[in-house]
């Protein structure tokens, strides 16, 4: 009977350890502090004003994150733009169709880092923009968009690496990356980072 107290001592002793392992294993995997993700917020609760009433910004969710102590709402959207759109309309320099990036304001709303009139399309893909608004209300009230959202130690690209860096050179906090094909009929990756010091929200998309 002794051996066999023994071995259940020792038994014990590896569970508890094994428990152990897996809590700070799972904790290292978010080393983000991911807390809550809000689906598909509406676009007026979203954006500034002045962007309100756009219809091709398409609001996905906002993630509340931990970094460094400090607690931060992000704003993640998908924006229908098209491929001919001139670059001067991006704020930022390098920015393009598929790498551009948003302000982050109080309570998370965001500002877009480019003009309004890069929302403006050619009347011959307006069509798709309507095809892709009624493919997104659709949907948004039929999955769970925390099936979508992948909380990865590192972004898993699907071409070069692509992370961006900050004004000293040090990369950018990485949030999370998303798969579009199901949501916005885009067979495309977005891998979202965060610029903590500017408040700058970064989506980068591959295809």
């Amino acid at each position: 009977m002794a051996g066999i107290s023994e071995l259940y001592t020792i038994l014990k002793y590896q569970l508890v350890k094994a428990q152990i392992f897996l809590f700070f294993l799972f904790i290292g995997c978010n080393t983000n502090g991911q807390t809550s993700i809000e689906s598909f917020p509406k676009l007026t609760n979203f954006i500034i004003v002045k962007f309100a009433n756009s219809n091709n910004i398409f609001p996905i969710a906002f993630i509340e994150v931990k970094i460094e102590n400090q607690n931060y709402k992000i704003p993640i959207s998908y924006s229908f733009l098209t491929h001919r759109i001139d670059n001067k309309h991006f704020l930022h320099k390098d920015d393009n169709i598929d790498n551009y990036c948003f302000k982050v304001l109080e309570k998370g709303i965001c500002k877009p880092l480019f003009k309004k009139e890069a929302l403006i399309l050619p009347p011959n893909e307006r069509h798709l923009l309507i095809t892709t608004r009624r493919r997104y209300d659709s949907i948004r009230t039929k999955i769970n968009l925390k099936d979508y959202i992948e909380f990865t130690n590192e972004p898993e690209w699907w071409q070069n690496d692509q992370t961006p860096i900050d004004e000293k050179g040090k990369p950018l906090t990485f949030i999370c990356q998303i798969g579009l094909i199901d949501i916005f009929d885009d067979d495309c990756k977005m891998f979202v980072f965060f610029d903590s010091k500017r408040k700058i929200v970064r989506q980068i998309y591959q295809r």
